[in-house]
Parts: structure tokens; sequence; C-alpha cells
């Protein structure tokens, strides 16, 4: 009897490794194309929760391969940026490429939508003891497939209200 429970526990513990070795990825960011033809971007963490890094990324498409993580790997030249504050950030709009000026941020590569090019948008919030990240994957193909009043979120495009919908359902 006692064999079976320290075998049920030791399997419990070990699912709870497993489990809880990586942040949730959730779809708390967006991303579309003003009428003026910049990109924009929207990152909400849920209510109450702050981001203390955003992250952007791209790489060439024809070079992502699947990590052992499950997310794409990235070689090459990068293009993008990096954000760590000490500061929490809420929910904020801008546009990609021009971060808000109150954020220290470091640039690598072009800092425009190329074609050819994969991008994730991410950031990291707390949650509970842990942390949770916000992101979105997409291409300059995926922001130009948008009509007015969509956005693309969770590897689709959807309206805003179907965001907000999402964002609320996810938090």
């Amino acid at each position: 009897m006692r064999r079976g429970a320290t075998g049920v526990l030791g399997a419990l513990v070990g699912l709870g490794l497993l489990c809880g070795c990586s942040p949730a990825r959730l779809p708390l960011v967006a991303v579309w194309t003003s009428p003026d033809g910049t990109a924009v971007a929207r990152v909400q963490p849920c209510p109450g929760d702050h981001a203390s890094q955003v992250v952007l990324h791209s790489w060439d498409e024809r070079e992502a391969v699947d990590a052992p993580s499950g997310g794409p790997r990235h070689e090459g030249a990068d293009s993008g940026w990096d954000m760590w504050s000490p500061a929490h950030i809420g929910r904020t709009t801008f546009p990609l490429f021009e971060p808000p000026g109150s954020w220290q941020v470091e640039a690598d590569g072009t800092q425009a939508l190329l074609p050819g090019r994969t991008y994730s948008l991410s950031f990291r919030g707390p949650r509970g003891g842990g942390t949770y990240n916000g992101q979105v994957y997409f291409t300059a193909a995926d922001l130009a497939s948008l009509r007015p009043g969509q956005v693309w979120a969770d590897d689709r495009a959807m309206s805003r209200t179907a965001f907000a919908e999402l964002v609320s359902d996810t938090c």
C-alpha cells in the first residue's frame, strides 16, 4: 500500500515539475497597421498585472526551426528591440518600431516591418508568485491581410472587440 501511495506521489511531483518549468504563453498582445501604414502594437497584461520586460525580435522565415521548447528558434541577423524596466508597464498601445520614450530600449537591426521575416512581440508579467508571457507571432503579410478594424492576435486576424473578449477570457 505504501509503495502505491509513494509511486502516485512521485508521479504527481514529476508532473508538477514538468508543468511548472516555463511561463504560460498567453494571447495578450495584438498588432495591426494604422491607416497611415504604421505598424501598431497593444500590450495588455491582465487587470492588476504589469510588464517589466517587452521584447520585439524578428528572423528570416527560412531560418525558423522548431526549438525543443516548442517556440521558434531564430538564427542569423535579428531585428527588433529589448526593453527592461523596473517600472510597472500596464496596458499600452504604441507604434511597433517606436516604443514609448519613457522605456529604456536597446534596438538591433532594421527598425521596420520587412517582408520575409517572422516577428515575435512579447512581454513578461507576474502571476501568483510565477510569471506568464503575453506573446504574438506575425509577418508583414499577416498585417497586410487585415481589414480595417482588425488586429492580429493569437495567430489569427480578429476584430478589436474579439481581442478584448480574448483578453477577458484569458485573464
